[in-house]
């Protein structure tokens, strides 16, 4: 069969999930059609003004993206598109247009979001994949091909003809990730939106070479990334994210999966001998030092010996000590992330973090004492959280304080998506009261506009005195300030701030004579953080 497999994607075409599913399917005989539709081509139909309680937008295709889409799948079988909650609308829009040319034709959900809200999908398609893909998808379009009944299929839900919902079980999770292919970068039918050209166009790796990240290496020369990752899930079940849903979805099984040192060397060899313009490799797992010191010693000894390529990677309190940060500085990390999210015990509790603040100054010092080997680390912190005290929220301004520096910010909003402990919750509590606009439509990394949020803000200027951040947030300025009458005006700052940022940005990249190695503002926000 010929199966097109959508996804909106970020900017940089980075889609694990489909291209995985593109090589299962390919390895047994099964054509397939990567459509990448990249976020940063869309409009936007509604914008909400800084005064508003959030920042929201409705995503809009452009007409001739949508044409081209719809051309594109006329001689696909099947038609599945996977995508996350921020992505709800363009998967509405990309579906009805489909589903509106060709009646007949098999279009169906997958990923993350219709995994948590399956009943929800079943009223824009009429199948709904669920959990894992590769083996069901696999079961699906194969019995399909053969004519065969395919309505007790594990891992999806159905909706018939007569209207009947059908949600069968879920198969148990892949344990042996070293039996999975290579992520597909063959680029033999993969499809994109050109802007300039305002069409959909063939991807092949001349263009790609354009869109993907660089990333700085520890002399800070830029390199073109390839983005992957050495396991599946996560062994922590925060609150604020759909991880603790799909523990519960596998209750009983290993949900935090591997694999094998030599089976993710063998993947980055095949990739650079195709392009071997990549320079760098991002390991996109959340949690890349949850294994035990002697497998990451291992992962070393091996990646020195048969890659020797630069790598950044993720990691969290709790997983990570020196001895595995250290193999990982000999191996060639140079660059790391860390989630703070919180600086108060209580909230840490709410968002079953499972860990102290002595912990996780314990890990930004082991971080710190290699900070000549690596570019600057990034540290995550949750911002809008409706629950937290006013003073929750300073104890979390108060622990940045302690950090060592040079640090960059990452602040974020909570969002309470679908799958996460919050959705219900802020639902019952009244925080969410529409919850398309409030949860689906709303910017993650755009904080509402309040005095808190501008101060964690000016944390992000790295030249700027600690004392002076100190100073305005004493308590006279917190209870002047912090009220919401002047969100508006903080919420302005912060608009303007980030102009400023950006200026001195530009400003160093093109001391450094780098400026013009840059091919976006949004490259540039990522990479001049952390330059040092």
């Amino acid at each position: 069969m010929k199966i097109a497999l959508i996804n909106p994607t970020p900017m940089d075409h980075y889609s694990p999930c489909i291209r995985t599913l593109s090589s299962y399917l390919r390895a047994h005989g099964h054509q397939t059609k990567l459509i990448f539709l990249p976020a940063d081509t869309y409009g936007n139909r509604f914008k909400s003004s800084w005064r508003g309680d959030t920042w929201s937008h409705l995503m809009q295709l452009p007409d001739t993206m949508i044409a081209d889409l719809v051309e594109l799948v006329r001689d696909c079988d099947v038609v599945g598109m996977s995508f996350l909650t921020t992505m709800f609308d363009v998967a509405v829009q990309a579906s009805r247009a489909i589903q509106k040319a060709y009646p007949q034709k098999t279009v169906l959900w997958g990923g993350f979001h219709p995994t948590t809200m399956p009943q929800q999908g079943l009223e824009f398609v009429d199948i709904v994949h669920v959990g894992e893909g590769e083996h069901s998808f696999l079961e699906l379009v194969e019995r399909m091909e053969d004519g065969k009944d395919y309505f007790d299929v594990r891992n999806f839900w159905f909706k018939k003809k007569n209207g009947k919902v059908v949600g069968n079980p879920h198969r148990p999770l892949i344990q042996d990730l070293d039996s999975m292919p290579y992520q597909d970068f063959d680029f033999t039918d993969d499809w994109t939106y050109d802007e300039k050209n305002q069409h959909l166009i063939r991807l092949d790796w001349e263009f790609y070479r354009k869109i993907i990240p660089t990333y700085p290496d520890r002399a800070g020369e830029l390199r073109p990334a390839y983005k992957t990752m050495i396991t599946r899930g996560c062994p922590h079940k925060c609150s604020y994210c759909g991880v603790a849903f799909n523990h519960d979805l596998y209750k009983g099984q290993s949900y935090l999966r591997r694999r094998s040192v030599e089976h993710m060397v063998g993947e980055i060899k095949e990739v650079t001998r195709k392009h071997p313009e990549i320079g760098i490799i991002h390991f996109q797992d959340d949690v890349f030092f949850s294994t035990s010191t002697e497998e990451i010693q291992k992962f070393s000894t091996v990646w020195q010996r048969e890659i020797g390529l630069p790598f950044r990677a993720q990691c969290s309190p709790t997983t990570i000590n020196e001895e595995k940060y250290k193999a990982l500085i000999d191996a060639g990390l140079c660059f790391t992330e860390l989630g703070i999210q919180t600086g108060s015990t209580e909230t840490m509790k709410m968002y079953k973090r499972g860990m102290t603040n002595e912990q996780l100054l314990k890990a930004v010092n082991i971080i710190s004492k290699y900070k000549d080997y690596i570019q600057v680390p990034d540290y995550h912190m949750i911002l809008d959280n409706p629950w937290e005290t006013t003073e929750d929220v300073m104890k979390g301004l108060r622990l940045l304080w302690t950090l060592p520096p040079p640090y960059n910010l990452l602040p974020s909003s909570l969002i309470p998506y679908p799958g996460t402990e919050f959705y219900h919750k802020s639902i019952e509590d009244g925080f969410v009261t529409d919850e398309y606009n409030q949860v689906y439509r709303r910017g993650f990394h755009s904080p509402n506009g309040n005095y808190l949020n501008f101060l964690f803000f000016l944390t992000l200027f790295n030249n700027l005195p600690k004392e002076l951040v100190q100073f305005l947030a004493t308590d006279r300025f917190v209870r002047s300030f912090n009220q919401r009458k002047y969100d508006w005006f903080w919420g302005k700052a912060y608009q303007y701030g980030e102009y400023v940022r950006q200026a001195q940005k530009l400003s160093t990249f093109a001391v450094r004579g780098k400026l013009f190695e840059i091919k976006s503002m949004r490259e540039l926000k990522r990479v001049a953080n952390q330059i040092k």
